[in-house]
């Protein structure tokens, strides 16, 4: 049963697993010790200093992504030529022989299996005679096994693109912590990232059941979560509906930790998150254009960003 937005309340202390100092109580501390507001602001050339900082980080990130993507891609690759049987080919020369060659005499007949001048049986024996195929040697209609079809190439090529999806989706969460790392420490960051998903799964347990586990049984503590596992809940689902409640439980996640930056470090540092975010997207989507690549993906993480 679905549970109201209301009773998702977030206790920030709760969440971070110990209290935070907000950008307002380190305001009203400087303010105390006598110095002026405008001293504690950053200047621009430490803002510009820590946006390079972010673009830096995030072309190293970009690349390790398309890495991911490429090591996807081949991985399913392998797996749709493993299914398909080897034909063995031959040259011209090998069927027809080199000209002026001579070809090799073929092999003298072997004797066949089948006395001609034994008496032959009369017919309709039933069940008391012998099928000439076995008598030959050779397979019994039943000994013959039916051909297993390989994996359909649509298929694959959906599976590889939801891998990708959530691999995309999970530079969300990689965004979030590289800004709350130096402010709150990696514990306090890794644990909120974590107990979010904890919070989405009492709203949609559908989807993030079992979801922050990995396959060797693993409990994932930063936060991430297992892209085979969401697949397999999403799978259970109504296939009518299984993309909207997945796509509302994603982004019901992401709004969820925004809240919590906004509550624990103020709307200031929630505004500069999601700018970063739609900053990575617009870039990530204007060099799939550049490639000709399809940028769907990227618009549906859009949303997500956009229903916060």
């Amino acid at each position: 049963m679905r549970k109201p937005d209301d009773e998702l309340k977030i206790d920030i202390s709760e969440l971070f697993g110990g209290d935070l100092s907000g950008p307002s109580e380190k305001l009203e501390e400087a303010v105390d010790a006598g110095e002026s507001p405008k001293s504690v602001s950053p200047p621009s050339s430490a803002s510009a200093e820590a946006e390079n900082h972010f673009q830096e980080w995030m072309n190293s990130r970009n690349m390790e992504l398309e890495a991911k993507s490429q090591e996807l891609e081949r991985r399913f690759q392998e797996a749709s030529a493993a299914d398909v049987a080897p034909v063995e080919t031959f040259s011209s020369s090998e069927l027809l022989g080199t000209p002026g060659e001579e070809k090799p005499a073929p092999p003298p007949f072997s004797a066949s299996p089948i006395d001609f001048n034994a008496p032959m049986a009369p017919p309709f024996m039933g069940a008391g005679s012998t099928p000439v195929a076995a008598v030959a040697g050779g397979p019994t209609p039943s000994a013959t096994t039916p051909a297993v079809p390989g994996p359909d190439p649509e298929e694959l090529r959906r599976l590889q693109a939801e891998h990708e999806f959530l691999m995309l989706y999970d530079e969300f969460r990689n965004i979030i912590a590289y800004e709350l790392k130096d402010l709150v420490g990696e514990k306090k960051t890794l644990t909120m990232l974590g107990r979010t998903v904890e919070l989405a799964r009492e709203k949609y347990p559908e989807i993030f059941r079992n979801a922050n586990w990995d396959a060797s049984g693993n409990l994932l503590e930063d936060g991430s979560m297992d892209s085979q596992r969401l697949m397999d809940n999403r799978k259970s689902l109504d296939p009518q509906k299984a993309d909207e409640v997945l796509d509302a439980a994603l982004a019901t996640l992401l709004k969820l930790r925004l809240q919590a930056v906004e509550k624990g470090l103020g709307t200031g540092l929630k505004n500069k998150v999601r700018a970063h975010l739609y900053q990575w997207i617009s870039e990530k989507t204007q060099k799939a254009v550049r490639e000709g690549k399809n940028a769907v993906h990227l618009k549906r993480l859009s949303s997500y960003v956009a229903s916060t």
